[in-house]
């Protein structure tokens, strides 16, 4: 018998382990059954107490049931208070630079954009969030916020450079910005154009021009001054440009139209080769140029010759004429700024346009003096320099001046640049210019608008440049002396605004840009105008 067990010990094993379970299971069952199976008596009490009537409830509270065991949930974001608190916190900052700037006469300028573009969009936001909002709701006002915000810095740091700046020196930049950007202010208030640009504010110290689209949607209008500009008049001159800058910026869809009706890009990339460098690839180079080509050529109609002096005193390098003539690059893209030959050959061919072809002559040869046999631009290959011919380029540029200059702009209402009133340097201007330039060179106060005091004083110090300092210091007491409540808004010649049935033909003429343009190029190219030193 013992080894007939521990012959089959295995096989026993594993039948106890089978049906062992089983056996337990059918026991569990049967005393389940046993239980829940009343007794006789137990019976009968049960019957008996069904049939008695149910006793009075007892006043003691019915135990709660207690909650069931779940996990706890996670603490969700309160999207809505995070924007009251950004929305409250910005709108504290804000408050306190508009009561600074309203206090402070420096900072005056600020106060429209701080007031409007600031404090009315957060009114706004702030009535967007009260009730219950959507989520898509909250999102769309933070990121509002946060552009806000980002303005907030930008005129806090502007508030910060007009405290440091010169006092003086910075009444009188304020005052030249206000007369260049008066007539295109006039025309778009005259004309509902949608120029957002209400109170230019010329700034001291470095400025990143790339500021300036992010603000061309609000009434400020940063203007950058050149360094020490209250010391060297060959530095006044730029302000004309700031405003021609903004101007681009801050008029409805300029950029964007100008650009589709040129057919030009805005960023050019590096060519890798010369096989790259076609007629149409050096086309597009305008199109990367054109914010700065453009602020030169408001420039030169703001101020006449005296703007293309400055150019030409600030940018000439007798000593390495070559960086005058070269592309440069910014990594893999063309530069945005043209070379400075090309900046004031266009500069020149504006000057021909207003008439003053004896000046514009004479600012060609200066520049062309100091820079001998200079006939070539030079393009960045393949991490070398590769020459090009300067005809090739100046052709182009001919062709962009006098679109510019000569089409009408269907943003104008149809106006040309030359006919927006009181804006192009015409011969009357230039002949008061003539004027003031004896009363400045002899120190005296000259009773103008800053427009033709500082293009006296440019051409004044041009023509004597021992007197430069004496100059300088007449016209900015000139400036210093204008008190807007006297002076004659009218002084300087104003052209009528053209009639009712010209502004239509004139919006039905731009209904073709692309022929105009074609016009302008077959004109030129058949019976050109050889003015004297273009080449």
């Amino acid at each position: 018998m013992e080894e007939l067990l521990r012959e089959h010990l295995g096989e026993i094993a594993l039948l106890i382990y089978i049906l062992f379970p089983l056996l337990k299971r059918l026991l569990d069952r049967r005393k389940k059954k046993t239980a829940k199976k009343p007794s006789e008596a137990e019976a009968r009490a049960g019957k008996a107490a069904e049939q008695a009537p149910a006793p009075t409830p007892a006043s003691e509270p019915v135990p709660a049931r207690p909650a069931p065991l779940t996990e706890k949930p996670e603490a969700q974001p309160d999207f809505l208070g995070l924007a009251r608190m950004e929305l409250e916190r910005i709108d504290q900052e804000s408050t306190r630079l508009l009561r600074q700037a309203e206090a402070n006469p420096r900072l005056a300028r600020l106060v429209p954009a701080l007031r409007e573009d600031l404090a009315g969009r957060l009114q706004a936001i702030d009535l967007s969030l009260q009730g219950a909002p959507t989520l898509s709701t909250i999102v769309q006002d933070r990121t509002a916020l946060r552009g806000l915000e980002e303005l907030l810095r930008h005129l806090g740091r502007m508030a910060r450079q007009r405290m440091l700046a010169p006092r003086l020196a910075l009444a009188q930049a304020d005052q030249m910005a206000d007369d260049c950007y008066a007539p295109l202010i006039e025309l778009a208030r005259a004309r509902n154009l949608g120029l957002t640009t209400s109170e230019p504010v010329p700034l001291s110290g470095d400025w990143d021009w790339s500021i300036m689209p992010r603000l061309a949607s609000t009434r400020v209008a940063p203007l950058r001054l050149p360094p020490d500009f209250e010391h060297s008049l060959w530095r006044w001159p730029a302000i004309a440009a700031e405003v021609g800058r903004d101007f681009y910026y801050s008029l409805k869809h300029l950029e964007q139209d100008l650009h589709e009706r040129l057919g030009l890009p805005y960023g050019l990339e590096v060519p890798a080769s010369d096989r790259e460098v076609d007629g149409r690839w050096l086309a597009q180079l305008f199109g990367v140029w054109l914010p700065e080509i453009f602020a030169d050529l408001m420039g030169t109609l703001l101020l006449g010759p005296a703007y293309v002096e400055m150019i030409r005193r600030v940018h000439r390098n007798p000593g390495s004429p070559q960086r005058t003539a070269a592309v440069f690059r910014d990594g893999r893209l063309i530069d945005e700024q043209p070379p400075a030959r090309l900046r004031i050959y266009m500069a020149v061919r504006t000057l021909h346009h207003l008439g003053r072809h004896q000046e514009a002559d004479s600012l060609w040869e200066q520049w062309e003096a100091e820079h001998p046999d200079m006939q070539l631009y030079f393009l960045p290959l393949g991490g070398q320099w590769a020459g090009l011919s300067d005809q090739a380029l100046h052709s182009l540029a001919d062709t962009m001046v006098d679109t510019l200059v000569l089409s009408p702009w269907p943003e104008l209402e149809g106006f040309q640049l030359m006919n927006v009133p009181g804006l192009a340097y015409l011969h009357a201007d230039h002949a008061e210019v003539e004027r003031l330039m004896g009363v400045l060179a002899r120190g005296g106060t000259a009773r103008a608008d800053s427009r033709r005091i500082i293009s006296a004083a440019v051409l004044a110090a041009a023509a004597q440049p021992t007197l430069h300092d004496s100059i300088l210091e007449a016209a900015r007491r000139s400036i210093e002396g204008i008190e807007m409540e006297e002076r004659e808004p009218q002084r300087r010649a104003i052209r009528p605004l053209p009639s009712a049935s010209i502004g239509r033909s004139l919006r039905a003429s731009l209904r073709r840009p692309s022929a105009i343009r074609e016009a302008i190029v077959v004109g030129a190219a058949l019976s050109p105008r050889r003015w004297r030193g273009s080449r």
